[in-house]
This record gives C-alpha cells, structure tokens and sequence, in this order.
C-alpha cells in the first residue's frame, strides 16, 4: 500500500487537510503527536522524530494506506519508507494569517515562534524544496483541492499533481 508524507511549515494546511483525509475515511497520522523526543545538541533542545516509533509505525503500516505528516530535521532519514514526499506551502503572510485564527493549537502566536517561522521560512523551506517530489501551494487553494491532489497520489493518477 501507499504510505504519502505530507510536510511544510506551520500555517499551511497540514492539520486541516488531515482532518479533511481523515473524515473522508483515509488513515492519517499527525506526527506531532506522540512520536517526538527531545534531543539535546551542545545544550540547545530540539524535537525531533522518536526514530524508533516512526519506525515501528512505517512497518506496521504496509498493509493500508497512510497519510503521515511533520516537519522535523531528521525526516529525511526516513523518506525510503515514502510513496511521495509532499510539500504543503503558502506565502508566508498566509501562514501567519492562518496561525492568528487557529484554533486546534497555539504555537506561532507567540514572538518567539513568530520568528522561528519566519527563519524557517527563509532557511528550512528552501530545503524541504529540494526533497520532496510534490509540491503544492496552499496559499489560494481550499482544503478540498488540496485532499484531491493528495488521493490521486495515492490512486496513481498523478495528471494533476
């Protein structure tokens, strides 16, 4: 079966699309919650994937389809177990446009985050560019353009992805 990671910063539809795929009937995973581990590198704390709970969830997941999503330093060491690799983006005053109106959760609407964001956004995103072979843009797109996108990657009709 397919197994389709969905990363991209916060603010851009990760947390929406997997509910929207969830109540379509799909098997979804938000990685944020219960694989992450703190990691401590010259004293600077870091979540980051529990690799030994991703594992343990890639391998028992090859029988079903699976949307998976995150965005963590160490995903790449996992991206063999992945069908697709696709990246959720929008323009970063979308995003923090959509991070002041969410409600699911609080993190961006602090200063703090509210930079680290914005330092990803210039840092990280160039490089979750790079590694994933779909992207799509969320910034003018609804949810259920976005899920569409998704499911043809898992049927295999990749016409418009």
């Amino acid at each position: 079966m397919t197994i389709i990671f969905i990363t991209g910063l916060s603010g851009v539809g990760k947390t929406s699309v997997l509910e929207r795929l969830k109540k379509d009937g799909y098997n979804v995973i938000d990685t944020d919650y219960g694989y992450i581990t703190i990691k401590n590198t010259g004293g600077v704390e870091e979540r980051v994937w529990d690799e030994d709970k991703i594992k343990r969830l890639l391998n028992s997941s090859k029988e079903e389809n699976l949307f998976l999503s995150g965005c963590y330093s160490n995903q790449g060491k996992f991206y063999s177990y992945f069908e697709h690799v696709v990246l959720l983006k929008a323009d970063l005053n979308v995003m923090l446009e959509r991070i002041n109106k969410r409600r699911s959760h609080d993190y961006g609407k602090s200063e703090e985050e509210r930079s680290e964001i914005m330092d990803s956004y210039e840092h990280v995103l160039p490089l979750l560019e790079t590694r994933s072979d779909v992207i799509i843009d969320t910034t003018h797109s609804d949810i259920e353009t976005v899920c569409n996108r998704l499911k043809e990657l898992v049927s295999g009709d990749l016409r418009n992805a």
